[in-house]
């Protein structure tokens, strides 16, 4: 989820040349509502954002049964300690800086999906191995 398309646009080119599955959402309603009709496997959530915050979106998800497992990356330009505290606090995975290099970016989204597998039981690793999306929000 991301309000800006050139970069919702430039994150999805990226990880779609690495063979990524992305839905995109502009705003946190439509990423709510992505997020609980597609179940991606990563979801990747600008923290400022117009309406919904970042911050609210992953409040939510994480409270919700269905989408709670699903690793969250909070991207931001916002790097202070307090930043990172308040997206810890919201339950998110990680805390990713913008602007980012390709190369972070799918070192980050690698890092949490490898992470999320590890940590599911086997039933839920074949629900998850069967799903390869990633929701953009950011």
């Amino acid at each position: 989820m991301d309000d800006e398309f050139i970069l919702r646009d430039l994150m999805r080119t990226i990880l779609e040349e690495e063979g990524y599955s992305v839905i995109t959402a502009s705003n946190g309603e439509e990423a709510l509502t992505k997020a609980d009709n597609e179940l991606p496997d990563l979801i990747i959530l600008d923290l400022m954002m117009p309406g919904k915050s970042g911050l609210e979106v992953c409040k939510i998800l994480k409270s919700q049964s269905e989408t709670k497992h699903i690793p969250v990356v909070m991207a931001t330009v916002l790097g202070r300690e307090v930043d990172r505290a308040l997206t810890k606090a919201a339950g998110a995975d990680a805390h990713f800086m913008k602007p980012f290099s390709a190369l972070a970016l799918l070192t980050e989204v690698k890092h949490q999906l490898e992470a999320a597998r590890e940590s599911k039981s086997p039933p839920q690793l074949e629900r998850a191995l069967s799903l390869n999306g990633i929701l953009m929000s950011a």
